[in-house]
C-alpha cells in the first residue's frame, strides 16, 4: 500500500505501520484462523508420537499429543478437566492417558474412562476432556480443529497416485529454527507464516537472493531472469517461469500454492527435473510456524538430496563451512543472506501497510486475495474451496521442473503439466 512521503522523503511524520490482520492471525475466532481450521492440518510426524506425552502448539493452541499403548494417537487440551494439572505429566496406558494428580483416565477422544478415587462417580457420564480428532497418513499425524458439523473428508493428493514399483513417498518436518542474533525457539521458525507462504509465489527473489547478491547458492541457471506468467486456479495460484538456457533449451519451472496453506515446490538444481514436492506451512502461532513436506522419490534414494531440508540445516551450506546454520551470528547472516534472513528481516510479523507491490508480486497478491475471499465465505457460514463431505476433494499438484524445446514448446525432459 502506497504511503505519502513528506516533502523531502524523510521518515519523520509517516503514518503508523500495520500488518494485514486477516492474513497474519491464526487463533480461534480470527478470519484466517477460522479458515485454516476448516482443513486437516499436519501436527506431527507419526514417528515422533510415542507413549511419552508431548506439548505441541498449532494455530495458537497448546495441546498434548500422545500415543496410547494400543497404538492410537490422541490430541487433548492440556489442562485436566478435574483440577487443571497438565496432562504433559500424565501416564500413558493401554487405552489412554492418566492424570498424575488424581488418576482420571482419558481416552484419545477425551472420554473419561476411570476416576479411581470415586469409582462410581456419575461425572464419568457427564464430562469429556476437550480433544481434537486425528488421522494418520503418509507418516504424518493430521488434525481437524474446526466445527464438528463441518468436518470434511480427508482429501486425495495427486502426488500419492500411480506410484511406480520403485517409488515411495517420504516425509519430513522442517524449521529454520531461531538462530543468529534471535532468541532460541525450539522446533519452529520464528516469524509469521505468511512471510514464508508469500515466498512460494515469488519467482524473482530466486534471481537476486540466491544468485546476484552472493553468487550461486543453488543453480546458476536459476539466476537467469525468467519470463513469468501467473494463473489463478479455483483453489490456488501457479507461477510458470521460463528461462532460455545457454544451449538454447528452455527451462520451465512451475511453482504452486494451494488453499489454505499448501505449496508445490520444484527442486532447485539443474538435475531436478520432475514433479514438485507437496508442502504445508503450518502456523504454530502468530509469530512461529513449521513446515511439512511430502516427497515422491525412488526407493532407497536419499530424500532431499538436493533440497537438504530446504537447504538451511546443512553444516556445509554456504561460505561458513563446518559451522551449523543454527549457530550463525548476525555477521554470518549479513555475509550470506538466505530466505531466513529475508523473511525474518521483515520482523516477527510483516507490516503490510508499508509495502509497495509491483508487477512481479502479482502471484502473491492473487493468493492473498483468494485467502481473504475464502475466509469471508467461512465468516458467512459457507464452506471454503477444497472442503468436501460426500467424496474426498482431489488436490491436484501441477508444479514441477522441465526442459522444453525452444521452437515447439514440447517437453523434452521432466514434468510439464503446464506449458
Amino acid at each position: 500500500m502506497d504511503q505519502p512521503m513528506t516533502a523531502d522523503g524523510r521518515a519523520y511524520g509517516r503514518p503508523p505501520a500495520t500488518p494485514d490482520e486477516d492474513l497474519v492471525r491464526c487463533g480461534p475466532g480470527t478470519l484466517g484462523g477460522e479458515l485454516l481450521r476448516r482443513y486437516w492440518q499436519p501436527v506431527a510426524l507419526s514417528a515422533d508420537v510415542t507413549s511419552r506425552p508431548q506439548q505441541v502448539k498449532i494455530l495458537g493452541e497448546d495441546l498434548i499429543l500422545f500415543r496410547d499403548h494400543s497404538g492410537k494417537a490422541g490430541l487433548l487440551y492440556p489442562r485436566c478437566m478435574h483440577r487443571g494439572t497438565s496432562l504433559l505429566y500424565g501416564k500413558v496406558e493401554e487405552s489412554g492417558i492418566r492424570c498424575c494428580y488424581h488418576g482420571w483416565l482419558f481416552s484419545p477422544e477425551g472420554h473419561l474412562l476411570e476416576t479411581p478415587c470415586e469409582p462410581n462417580s456419575p461425572v464419568r457420564k457427564s464430562v469429556r476432556q476437550p480433544w481434537y480428532p486425528v488421522l494418520e497418513k503418509f507418516g504424518i499425524v493430521f488434525t481437524y480443529m474446526g466445527p464438528p458439523e463441518r468436518q470434511p473428508l480427508f482429501p486425495v493428493f495427486s502426488i500419492e497416485e500411480n506410484l511406480g514399483e520403485d517409488e515411495e513417498l517420504v516425509v519430513a518436518r522442517t524449521t529454520y529454527g531461531a538462530n543468529g542474533p534471535h532468541p532460541k525457539v525450539a522446533a519452529r521458525t520464528d516469524y509469521n507464516w505468511w512471510q514464508m507462504f508469500d515466498n512460494w509465489m515469488d519467482p524473482f527473489h530466486v534471481v537476486v537472493l540466491h544468485n546476484m547478491i552472493n553468487g550461486v547458492q543453488f543453480s546458476e541457471n536459476l539466476g537467469i531472469l525468467p519470463d513469468v506468467r501467473f494463473e489463478q486456479l479455483s483453489d490456488g495460484v501457479i507461477s510458470i517461469q521460463k528461462r532460455r538456457l545457454p544451449d538454447g533449451a528452455v527451462h520451465q519451472r512451475v511453482s504452486q500454492v494451494l488453499m489454505p496453506n499448501m505449496n508445490g515446490t520444484p527442486g532447485i538444481t539443474d538435475e531436478d527435473l520432475g514433479p514438485a514436492n507437496l508442502g504445508w506451512t503450518v502456523p504454530t502461532d502468530d509469530t512461529n510456524f513449521v513446515q511439512y513436506h511430502l516427497v515422491r522419490v525412488r526407493k532407497g534414494e536419499n530424500q532431499f538430496r538436493t533440497f537438504d531440508l530446504v537447504g538451511m540445516l546443512s553444516d556445509d551450506w554456504g561460505p561458513k563451512h563446518g559451522k551449523p546454520f543454527l549457530e550463525w551470528s548476525l555477521e554470518d547472516h549479513q555475509d550470506w543472506q538466505t530466505d531466513y534472513a529475508a523473511q525474518k528481516g521483515q520482523g516477527d510479523i510483516s507490516l503490510h501497510s508499508e509495502e509497495h507491490l509491483v508487477a512481479g508480486d502479482k502471484g502473491m497478491g492473487m493468493m492473498r486475495r483468494l485467502f481473504r475471499q475464502q475466509a469471508a465465505k467461512v465468516a458467512r457460514g459457507e464452506d471454503p474451496v477444497g472442503v468436501a463431505f460426500d467424496q474426498p476433494y482431489r488436490v491436484e499438484l501441477v508444479a514441477g521442473n522441465a526442459l522444453l524445446d525452444a521452437e515447439t514448446g514440447r517437453c523434452i525432459a521432466g514434468y510439464a503439466a503446464r506449458t
